[in-house]
Formats: C-alpha cells, sequence, structure tokens
C-alpha cells in the first residue's frame, strides 16, 4: 500500500511539474508582446531620473514601501547610469509566473541594458492593471564586465 502510494505521489508532483512547465511557457510567449515592449518604454521614461517620471510608473505597492528619502538615494545612484538606449537580454521568470497562480499576477524580468555608462543588470517586477503595466519592483547595477 505504501509503495502505490508513493508511486501515485510522485505521479501527482511531476504532473503539477509538467502543466506548470506549460502554463509558464505560455505566460512567457504572451508577455513577450506586450510586457518586453513595456519595460524599454518604462526605461525610457524613468531614465531622465526625475522623481515624478518614476512615480507615475510605480505600482501604489512600491509608493508605499519606499520613502522620498531612499527614492532620493535610488535617483542619485541611477543618475550616473545616464539615459536608456535599449535591451541586449530580458529572461522571463518561470519562478514568478508560477507563484503567482496563488496571488495577484506578476511578471517578472531580469537580464541587461544598455544605457550611456554601459551594460546595466536589470531585474523588474510588473504588474498589470487595467491595460498598462506598473512597475512592483525594479533594480539596476552595473554589469561586471569580464
Amino acid at each position: 500500500m505504501q509503495v502505490q502510494t508513493l508511486r501515485a505521489i510522485v505521479a501527482l508532483l511531476l504532473t503539477l511539474v509538467v502543466m506548470l512547465y506549460f502554463y509558464t511557457n505560455r505566460e512567457k510567449d504572451y508577455y513577450s508582446k506586450s510586457a518586453e515592449p513595456a519595460i524599454a518604454q518604462i526605461l525610457t521614461d524613468i531614465s531622465s531620473w526625475e522623481k515624478q517620471k518614476i512615480l507615475i510608473h510605480l505600482a501604489p505597492e512600491a509608493k508605499h514601501t519606499i520613502t522620498d528619502e531612499q527614492l532620493d538615494e535610488l535617483l542619485k545612484l541611477y543618475r550616473s547610469f545616464g539615459r536608456f538606449q535599449s535591451i541586449q537580454e530580458l529572461n522571463f521568470s518561470r519562478t514568478v509566473s508560477a507563484f503567482s497562480l496563488a496571488g495577484e499576477k506578476r511578471i517578472n524580468y531580469s537580464g541587461l541594458a544598455k544605457f550611456d555608462a554601459g551594460s546595466i543588470s536589470l531585474n523588474i517586477t510588473l504588474i498589470e492593471r487595467g491595460g498598462f503595466f506598473l512597475v512592483y519592483n525594479f533594480a539596476l547595477a552595473k554589469a561586471k564586465q569580464e
């Protein structure tokens, strides 16, 4: 009886993993047409590094978690990157997509973007609301040159 139960559990888990893979693959394809261009537009808009331009793109949850002082420090840091030029590489996070099944839909990408200062490592989480993408979280850092 225990071996049969274990087999059933393993079969169920494998089925779940396969289903999650196909679900996240579909999500990746769907968002490549809408979220990826939105990321480029958001980066173009915010790379003036003006507080108001960033606030327009932030989700309400993000606005409530960051203080004005923290935002000023981030702007001071990010200003040295200069203006956004292009996206070099974007990688869709299947993990975030899978975890979004249990709550509000979040889309996460990481990768490299070209700014005036060179390649910048990017991590951005978006929420889709009312047909628009809002920034839930983002981080930029100088990419290591090899």
